[in-house]
């Protein structure tokens, strides 16, 4: 039943991710693929807690659930920004903010009041609740036994690995991420994700892109560097004491350092 309760969870977001970024292509709108890509943070933040209880919660991979914590406040900064990006692209302002209402007969109140009418374009489901529902289910339940049972023959989850937690946190969430980024490619348009390069004849995001996109792309920059850092690290720490004994000492050990 715990396993059930954690892969149910997992399942579920990655529906929602999913559903979301088909709403993109139904309402004609791509900035609700960013909300799928500001999702991403906080379904690592799920894998992290999930790879700590495989391990059996060992003091030694304590910093999985420190950085549990950190991707679950960067998932919480990049859904408000993409959220912030869908109510912009929707033509909200920051105006509508105001809790006394515009007056009825204002042009920018009847704006407010036509938006706000405004019908959804309704395309019917190729799938049923009820076939979501029993997919769900059924993912939850095999995933349980398959790793209740599964794990018994092996030793993996007895030895405390931090290298093999490192591989976990960032493997699914990495596969999550290339799932969304090639989908995005074949559909065209808008994916809402963009590969960095900094080269002069790179392709994708430079930093000349970043500064054209204001304090929100800075911001996004930033987040994604401090993300990277905030697992390499750890689990580079991790691994070189698992295999030396002792902590990195980058400011005395040269060794260190290149390690």
């Amino acid at each position: 039943p715990t396993w059930a309760i954690h892969f149910s969870s997992v399942f579920e977001f990655l529906f929602a991710m999913d559903l979301i970024w088909k709403f993109a292509e139904t309402t004609n709108n791509p900035k609700w693929k960013g909300l799928t890509w500001g999702m991403l943070p906080l379904h690592a933040s799920g894998i992290c807690a999930c790879t700590y209880h495989f391990f059996y919660n060992p003091s030694s991979l304590q910093f999985l659930v420190e950085l549990q914590a950190f991707l679950t406040l960067l998932g919480n900064t990049t859904v408000a920004i993409a959220a912030y990006r869908i109510a912009i692209s929707n033509g909200w302002t920051l105006k509508e903010l105001n809790p006394f209402p515009k007056s009825e007969v204002s042009p920018e109140g009847i704006a407010i009041d036509e938006a706000a009418v405004m019908p959804y374009t309704v395309v019917a489901s190729k799938e049923s609740e009820l076939v979501l529902a029993a997919k769900l289910t059924a993912l939850t339940i095999g995933s349980s036994y398959v790793l209740k049972y599964g794990e018994l023959a092996f030793d993996l989850p007895l030895t405390e690995n931090a290298v093999a937690a490192g591989a976990i946190v960032l493997g699914i969430p990495a596969a999550t991420a290339a799932f969304y980024y090639n989908r995005g490619k074949k559909e065209g348009g808008e994916s809402g994700f963009s590969l960095p390069s900094f080269g002069k004849d790179g392709e994708g995001l430079s930093m000349a892109d970043v500064k054209k996109f204001g304090v929100s792309g800075t911001v996004a920059y930033i987040l994604t560097e401090l993300a990277f850092w905030a697992v390499a690290f750890p689990v580079a720490s991790t691994a070189l004491y698992q295999t030396t004994g002792h902590w990195p000492d980058v400011m005395n050990d040269t060794g260190d350092r290149g390690a």
